[in-house]
């Protein structure tokens, strides 16, 4: 069988969190609930669990990762990547397939025929066990076809807040295991009533940006669809091979001039004549607002969630469907619904839930007045 690695992306902000995820402490070193493992720790975990933490692989940027060699000492130090600056999905993975073709090498080893799985390090996964087996699915069929998979999430509501996935009708014969289909399009984020409608077909699956990648075949893809960014980064392929820290780092601070900042969705899968998606049910959730922290949190009878670390408290009094985010203080509240209430690093923010998704907007205003003070 094809080695198998983690590529562990974690090079995000998360600023949709704000003020508890800021670009001191990003999304991805945030729990559930405050003081709780963060979401790094549990997909370390669980790549740990499946693969072992000698085949993990992580990529982050030059400021972050001093955090996350201290947060993850089993991972060997030279598989926690740093580029010089975050550049988007398309160029971290292409960088780590780079680093990971060049390792295998260094020891002899076809390394071509290994195959990366690509999985974000903030997202909230419920039914671990599920994508464990949705994985090694996956990994078999792109290792056995040459051909990238992409992991749909089947949507249980029309959510107009993530990017679709049209299946094809018919699934690849002659398998064993879940049914895998060729993918039709990608949709980016649509109104109400194209969601109502990408729901009731059945077709249509949530992009969770989880990606199989067989390593030769995803490479001369990148190539092929995304030539700027292969163009920009092959100067620093030499110094990978020798493993010259220094001609390395070097190379990446002149190459992210001019690296493309896209998706690696959009950069190249999109481009693909030849793309499949596993169905999954996961327990998914990107936690990409507060709404979806309240979503994915224990809540009680009044639908509250109530989450405070060991220094914190809440109080909450005949409120009801509220998020209650307390990290070293009290919180008190009376007869609200609907809101998020977040206290944190010396901030507090206070939205309705439903509103959540333009909190990005005050985390950027809050920037700026910092800025602008120093």
């Amino acid at each position: 069988m094809p080695e198998r690695f983690v590529l562990i992306m974690a090079g995000g902000s998360g600023t949709r969190l704000w003020p508890a995820s800021t670009a001191e402490r990003p999304k991805h070193l945030l729990g559930l609930a405050p003081g709780a493992p963060s979401l790094l720790d549990e997909t370390v975990a669980r790549a740990a669990r499946w693969l072992g933490p000698a085949r993990i692989w992580m990529i982050t940027t030059a400021e972050q990762r001093p955090a996350l060699l201290r947060a993850h000492p089993e991972v060997p130090p030279e598989q926690i990547l740093a580029e010089p600056r975050g550049r988007n999905t398309a160029a971290a993975i292409t960088l780590g397939l780079l680093e990971i073709r060049a390792a295998l090498a260094r020891r002899g080893e076809a390394s071509d025929d290994a195959t990366v799985i690509a999985l974000p390090a903030d997202h909230h996964i419920g039914d671990p066990a599920a994508l464990e087996a949705a994985l090694a699915r996956a990994a078999e069929h792109a290792a056995a076809r040459g051909v990238i998979v992409t992991l749909g999430i089947e949507p249980t509501r029309p959510d107009t807040g993530y990017g679709y996935i049209e299946r094809g009708d018919a699934a690849h014969p002659g398998e064993a295991g879940p049914p895998i289909y060729p993918v039709r399009r990608f949709v980016e984020k649509p109104d109400a009533a194209r969601a109502a409608q990408f729901l009731a077909s059945g077709a249509f699956l949530w992009n969770a940006g989880i990606f199989v990648l067989p390593l030769g075949p995803s490479l001369a893809a990148i190539r092929e669809h995304a030539p700027a960014l292969a163009d920009a980064l092959a100067p620093v392929e030499p110094a990978l091979a020798a493993r010259d820290a220094a001609a390395r780092d070097a190379g990446l601070a002149r190459a992210y001039d001019a690296v493309p900042a896209l998706p690696f969705d959009i950069a190249v899968l999109e481009r693909l004549s030849a793309l499949d998606v596993l169905p999954v049910r996961l327990g998914w959730n990107d936690l990409g607002t507060w709404a979806a922290i309240h979503a994915a949190s224990p809540r009680d009878a009044a639908g509250n969630a109530l989450l405070a670390d060991a220094a914190g408290a809440i109080e909450a009094i005949e409120c009801e469907g509220s998020l209650f985010w307390a990290e070293g203080v009290e919180i008190a509240a009376l007869g609200v619904s609907g809101l998020a209430v977040i206290a944190s690093g010396g901030k507090i923010l206070i939205c309705p839930l439903d509103q959540a998704q333009r909190v990005r907007e005050l985390a950027r205003r809050s920037a700026e007045r910092r800025g602008a003070a120093s």
